[in-house]
């Protein structure tokens, strides 16, 4: 099936804008103004990304994974998975859980900009894609981005005497500089950021 380059853009942009509903409702959640996370992220000037994924059909799933475990580096992921073949899994203690597509729906990925700037009040998922051994999977992805040389750090709002800031300030491209230069190692690299308490 062949999809247009506008059509491609216009689903791009609709999800876009999805994401900054989210982040409305998880600003004001967080108890704070509507548009504080947009604004963390650097207003109007976000990065975007839309990933289509390809994951072949393997004889001896066992062997190999789709994508290692990790954490989105980036603020949050909209996810369109493939209903009919299950493949993301996301940790939960020592356990893999794979996640259950709903049709048409997709699935929310806290990323670990988030994390820092709600002061780890939000977690950023860790994840990883399994392959299937009968089956080809498609999914896509919307990587919704702060921009890259806008400082993000624990909002002023949530730190005090009591909550100390838990990660340093950190551009989005310094911290993926950082992330690059380690490779894939769960969510070790932003846990390697905090601030001992």
């Amino acid at each position: 099936m062949y999809v247009g380059r506008e059509t491609v853009a216009q689903y791009g942009d609709e999800v876009a804008k999805l994401c900054e509903k989210l982040l409305k409702i998880l600003s004001v959640n967080l108890g704070l103004k509507e548009d504080a996370l947009q604004e963390a992220f650097g207003g109007e000037e976000v990065g975007e990304c839309l990933r289509v994924n390809y994951y072949p059909k393997c004889p001896q799933p066992g062997l190999t994974l789709g994508l290692s475990p990790h954490s989105d580096p980036g603020g949050m992921t909209l996810l369109l998975p493939d209903h009919e073949v299950p493949g993301l899994q996301v940790r939960r203690g020592d356990r893999w859980i794979t996640v259950k597509p709903v049709p048409n729906a997709f699935i929310v990925n806290i990323g670990d900009q988030i994390q820092v700037i709600s002061n780890a009040s939000y977690k950023s998922v860790e994840h990883r894609v399994i392959v299937n051994s009968e089956k080809e999977r498609v999914s896509l992805a919307l990587f919704y981005n702060p921009k890259g040389d806008i400082i993000i750090k624990p909002s002023d709002e949530l730190v005090g005497e009591d909550r100390p800031p838990l990660y340093p300030n950190m551009t989005y491209n310094e911290y993926r500089s950082f992330i690059r230069t380690r490779g894939p190692c769960g969510k070790s690299q932003l846990e390697s950021l905090k601030s001992p308490r």
